[in-house]
């Protein structure tokens, strides 16, 4: 069994211990999709084929780890983020956005499988409850509803369809709502890492 450091090393420079550094790295990924997201939206999942699209990513970004973190913890992020996203793309197939504008100011139910960096003496559960309070209590409505969307993986033309929006429209509200929520987590002491692993869902809108 290769430590988190030999696990990373062995991946990142090609060496002999790659295939297997892989291997084990795979069966951690499923082990913890399995763990953390099983049951989750009453949806069909496969930890398996999780697992193997969260690889291809973690492969093709490598080079971005800064080992801020354990390099598994890392990984688990990623694979945790693929996991949910393909969840909440099944759940939220046949809804629309009006689904968002309810009495609870659009509410959202946050992964309590966030990652957070070692070191760290917030539990999963304080940090999902810590964001939801600022989302509750920070952001305007429209912001809500727009990071909410964004999160079910609704595309960014459809969301500004949806709420009689233009595309620049919806990058400003989401990027103000991103610095709200960004703002609040540093005062409460959560790092870098921490707070990526929630607002990296906006890094890859198109």
């Amino acid at each position: 069994m290769l430590s988190d450091s030999e696990l990373y090393e062995a991946i990142r420079s090609g060496s002999t211990l790659r295939d297997a550094a892989i291997s084990q790295l795979r069966a951690m990924l499923v082990r913890g999709l399995s763990k953390s997201l099983t049951g989750r939206y009453r949806q069909p999942f496969n930890a398996d084929d999780i697992a193997q699209e969260a690889l291809l990513k973690i492969l093709a970004s490598i080079e971005q780890f800064s080992g801020k973190s354990k390099f598994v913890t890392w990984s688990m992020t990623i694979a945790i983020r693929v996991g949910i996203g393909d969840l909440r793309r099944k759940y939220h197939a046949d809804q629309s956005l009006d689904s968002f504008r309810t009495d609870d100011h659009g509410r959202m139910e946050l992964p309590t499988a966030t990652i957070l960096s070692e070191g760290n003496d917030f539990t999963n559960r304080e940090f999902g409850q810590l964001l939801q309070k600022l989302i509750d209590c920070e952001l305007t409505e429209k912001q809500r509803i727009v990071v909410r969307s964004f999160l079910s993986d609704y595309s960014t033309d459809g969301i500004a369809h949806a709420m009689g929006l233009n595309r620049n429209a919806i990058y400003k509200l989401l990027h103000d709502a991103r610095m709200k929520l960004k703002i609040g987590l540093e005062s409460h002491g959560y790092g870098p890492d921490d707070i990526a692993s929630f607002l990296a869902s906006g890094e890859s809108i198109k």
